[in-house]
């Protein structure tokens, strides 16, 4: 018979198709309830400083933008006044902005952004229509106020703008005010604000990228609608629309949201999407053309540089007003190189021009991407071997953080990074929890099943190989098709004996006999499915698979003859009666598996095999044996033991008859001489009557006769071998 290569808890495809499926569902309901969970916890102040030191930190190590607007900046410092006495944000000197508005409109420049106080030149000041003239003339200035107060006080605001002959003359007067986030960095800045009462102002940004669009401006008005750009730096933060009516322009410096037929909100935030790192004063090739403002060294400059471009112009004073840490502005975690505020305009109005937008997902799309990674988190997580499916939460990790940051670097997409990546971790650990009590509960089962059906060396070994190979507790105790041995042991001439005691008596023996002859089935690897009152069945070759599985069978039914022997040897000296006993052993294709109801069951063995041993057994009577087994038995145990024919028989389901043996001792078993004599004669005879050679089984079986004349089996082949020989026997 060939030999069927078996593994611990091996199940037919469709056990393990339902072991994954329910490992599958189990993971991926862990994966969606950590997503839900984050999401939630997403809401926390700690958790959202956590995302603001990622973005900034993500911002700052991808590459830098590739900067298409034609921003020029103009850095005042005291150097470019020729004068002592202006300093950065202070008050500029009335007569150099009016010159410097001259040559950068001699020079074409499209848009002059002047990000500068302007709100302290009085009428009294010498210069002041000279400026004024200047800014009528250019036709194309805008001028910038400041604003104090933060949108959550709900107070007032305190504004410092131009005076109102410079407005005038202006093209337009925006807001300025760069709201300084969590840790002292400028991520976003305003776009409309709304001041005091009714009134609204949009920003000075706004107002330059509307200046230089022109009749344009309604594309870039378009491309801020479709980004649904919420910046989530900000506790309140909403859905912005830029108002569709025309930008508030010259004198009309306050618009009330009432009369603006297109609607919109009154205020809110967009984020910053920096180009690249502050640009050095002096150079061309930085992230924007930075110059500083001497009139003699801009006056010598090429066209190309301000012609149809904006020119932004700010103080390059290097005070804690006019400098602020930037995403881009860190360096070994620490914020160097601080932009100018000129400079963080510029990437505002870059961003609105390029409509190069940072979107954000909102709670519910937030929800949606971290639900999306707890599913395929949890699917990851299937595999039960913890280095494989560390190694494969490992990969999904980064592909996550690869995948996120391409997102980031070319479609300006932010997504939680700190809670994806932390979520197959989690899931993982999640599921390894989840596994370990179920793997406690199926564990609890195998001992509780196989606890008093095999010795505790093999359960635990049964527990130590499922839980080393990854396996499947419950998976195990299914039931399936295998080769093993199964063995039928009764007691002999038990009802007589049972009439002879007490039940007490009765009990305290069989109690005695089953025990010790358990035993044999333990020291050979065996499972002891049930006891049958006075007798037991016993399985080798599951639930531990052995391929040994027939011989440790024999090893067991010659175990229990000598096992009887000495307790038969103790009855005998306490004068009590000795008994006998009767096994059949069978090896073959049976089922096994747990057999009953949900509430109570039990691991049994079935199949037609099954019955042949059972058979087996109770034919011992009729041939005068004490065990007989198959001959898929005897071809399995090869030369290990001795045993001799006793004919074929007939037996119920089977079509055809059935050979069956009496297992005599081991190979190596001493014998006694007459013993083995009695063998060679009844075997040779035995192959006489096989071959119809009638008078030489007459005569071997009469010499093996004489050795062991109660011995039923020769008996009958001897009779038989006498009805069919031609002449009567001499």
């Amino acid at each position: 018979m060939p030999k069927k290569k078996e593994t611990v808890g091996s199940a037919p495809f469709e056990v393990h198709l339902a072991s994954l499926r329910g490992r599958l569902l189990r993971n991926v309901l862990i994966g969606a309830f950590i997503a839900v969970i984050i999401t939630l916890f997403g809401e926390i102040q700690m958790v959202k400083d956590g995302e603001l030191l990622v973005y900034d930190w993500r911002m700052n190590s991808r590459p830098n933008r590739v900067n298409e607007a034609p921003i020029t900046l103009v850095m005042i410092q005291d150097s470019s006044l020729n004068t002592t006495g202006i300093r950065g944000l202070d008050r500029p000197k009335t007569q150099y902005l009016a010159e410097l508005i001259r040559v950068l409109d001699d020079k074409k420049a499209k848009v002059i952004g002047l990000d500068l106080v302007l709100a302290d030149i009085g009428d009294e000041d010498p210069y002041r229509r000279e400026l004024e003239s200047s800014i009528h003339e250019a036709g194309s200035v805008i001028l910038s106020g400041r604003t104090f107060g933060m949108p959550e006080t709900k107070m007032d605001r305190v504004s410092q703008l131009p005076p109102a002959f410079l407005r005038t003359n202006a093209k337009g007067v925006g807001v300025q005010n760069l709201r300084i986030g969590d840790f002292g960095i400028v991520r976003d800045s305003l776009v409309r604000m709304k001041l005091t009462g009714d009134q609204t102002m949009n920003a000075f940004s706004v107002l330059v990228a509307q200046a230089y669009e022109g009749d344009n401006f309604p594309k870039t008005l378009a491309n801020l609608r479709e980004g649904f750009w919420l910046s989530p730096f900000y506790a309140q933060a909403i859905p912005l629309t830029i108002y569709g009516a025309p930008m508030v322009l010259g004198p009309d410096l306050a618009k009330k949201v009432s009369e603006d037929p297109s609607g919109g909100v009154e205020e809110g935030f967009l984020a910053i999407n920096y180009r690249g790192p502050r640009s050095s004063v002096g150079s061309f090739e930085g992230t924007f053309i930075c110059l500083p403002g001497n009139l003699s060294y801009l006056q010598t400059l090429d066209n190309r540089f301000f012609e149809n471009r904006i020119v932004i112009v700010g103080s390059g004073e290097t005070n804690v007003r006019n400098r602020h840490p930037t995403p881009v502005s860190l360096v070994g975690g620490e914020t160097q190189n601080e932009m100018f505020t000129a400079e963080i305009l510029a990437n505002m109005i870059a961003t609105i021009l390029d409509g190069d937008y940072v979107f954000f997902p909102t709670v519910f799309g937030r929800l949606g991407w971290l639900l999306a990674i707890g599913l395929v988190s949890g699917f990851v997580c299937t595999n039960r071997r913890l280095l494989p499916v560390t190694l494969l939460v490992l990969i999904f990790t980064w592909a996550l953080y690869r995948y996120s940051n391409h997102l980031l670097v070319h479609s300006n997409v932010f997504l939680p990074t700190l809670p994806a990546l932390a979520i197959p971790w989690l899931t993982l650990l999640g599921s390894i929890g989840a596994r370990l009590a179920l793997d406690d509960r199926e564990i609890r089962l195998l001992r509780d099943t196989f606890g008093r059906s095999v010795s505790p060396a093999i359960a635990q070994e049964l527990v130590t190989r499922i839980t080393e190979e990854g396996g499947d507790g419950q998976k195990a105790l299914l039931s399936e098709e295998c080769v093993g041995s199964i063995l039928f042991l009764d007691v002999a001439n038990f009802t007589p004996l049972s009439e002879s005691v007490s039940p007490e008596r009765l009990f305290l023996f069989t109690n005695e006999l089953l025990d010790r002859l358990a035993e044999c089935v333990f020291d050979n690897q065996g499972s002891l499915i049930r006891y049958t009152g006075d007798g037991l069945i016993a399985l080798f070759g599951r639930p531990i698979v052995r391929e040994d599985h027939a011989i440790l069978a024999c090893e067991a039914g010659l175990a229990m003859q000598e096992r009887l022997r000495l307790l038969n040897d103790e009855r005998s000296m306490r004068g009590e009666p000795v008994v006998q006993i009767r096994i059949g052993i069978n090896t073959g294709t049976m089922i096994v598996g747990l057999l009953g109801g949900q509430k109570r069951f039990d691991y049994s063995v079935l199949g037609n095999e099954v019955n042949v041993a059972a058979r087996f057994e109770k034919l011992n009577k009729d041939f005068g044996t004490t065990i007989l087994v198959g001959e898929p038995t005897i071809r399995e145990t090869e030369s290990k033991f001795l045993s001799r024919p006793l004919g074929s028989i007939s037996l119920k389901g089977k079509t055809r008859q059935v050979s069956v043996y009496e297992l005599v001792a081991r190979s190596d078993d001493p014998l006694h001489e007459d013993y083995r004599f009695f063998l060679d004669h009844f075997n040779r005879g035995y192959v006489a009557i096989r071959n119809n050679q009638y008078e030489e089984a007459f005569r071997e079986f009469s010499l093996a006769i004489r050795y062991r004349p109660q011995d039923l089996a020769t008996q009958k082949l001897l009779a038989r071998a006498k009805e069919r020989m031609p002449t009567e026997p001499v």
